[in-house]
């Protein structure tokens, strides 16, 4: 019991450093916490409710617009950060940033099929023969599909293990420059970690795509795509504050020594 309090006692140290690092209220961070618990209790909640389960769920229903919300957001604020390493110059990083913009501006367009479902036009037929659900998406072509799961599984891994790594490493790489561009907030981890653990119960305890559990898939994406936009809203955020320069930080140290 006194190890269990211990560790506690230090995941709150870490939590409360991390979160005042990142400018991030106290209450807030619990909040990110707690947010993802919430979506997958009301989703698995729903189920014995199958009316209501499947207005959570079913295409152009709430989650799958709250998913939406959450990816417009991520896909106006990544440009945003691009600009901002790009007028600073760090090349590498921006590349990084912009391919990343372009890859969830094309997961915006697919998770609405491109507005086709708002403006009403028909999937060409040659799309609609190997579209699992007929629709004007890429993700569901038959071949693709077998792909998305793994891609949705690496990104909520890295997403909930990289700032438990960071955390565990701590100051040995204190100094790296791009981190907070590279590693989430520890108050993201739940987001991400429901995330990834729906994807490994699916890989390797339920493989077989049972429509209940198919369908939960969308709360756990939408914990995902949340974590994704608070992430790069908390990037922007920071870089949007004014950095000091060399004059600012020497009157900082003089006023420090004066003190």
């Amino acid at each position: 019991m006194p190890a269990i309090n211990e560790w506690k006692t230090r995941a709150a140290e870490h939590l409360r450093r991390d979160s005042e690092d990142w400018r991030i209220e106290p209450r807030q961070a619990r909040l990110l916490i707690l947010i993802p618990f919430i979506i997958a209790v009301v989703a698995a909640a729903a189920l014995p409710f199958k009316d209501f389960y499947l207005w959570l769920v079913n295409e152009d229903s709430l989650i799958e617009w709250l998913q939406f919300a959450c990816l417009l957001a991520a896909s106006i604020f990544l440009p945003l950060i691009t600009v901002y390493l790009i007028r600073a110059k760090r090349w590498g990083i921006a590349a990084l940033y912009a391919v990343v913009t372009l890859g969830v501006w094309f997961l915006t367009g697919e998770e609405i099929s491109w507005g086709q479902r708002i403006f009403g036009w028909a999937t060409p037929e040659s799309l609609n023969e190997v579209n699992r659900q007929g629709e004007t998406t890429v993700h569901n072509i038959r071949g693709v599909q077998e792909l998305v799961p793994a891609a949705m599984l690496l990104a909520s891994l890295y997403g909930a293990c990289a700032p438990l790594v960071w955390a565990a490493a701590g100051k040995r790489w204190e100094q790296l420059k791009n981190r907070r561009l590279l590693i989430p907030p520890l108050c993201l981890v739940p987001a991400f970690l429901l995330a990834a653990g729906y994807r490994l119960f699916r890989l390797l305890i339920w493989p077989e795509p049972t429509f209940v559990i198919s369908e939960y898939a969308e709360a756990m994406e939408l914990s995902l795509y949340l974590g994704l936009a608070m992430f790069c809203w908390y990037n922007l955020r920071l870089l949007r504050e004014p950095q000091p320069g060399p004059g600012r930080n020497q009157a900082r140290g003089l006023h420090r020594r004066a003190a």
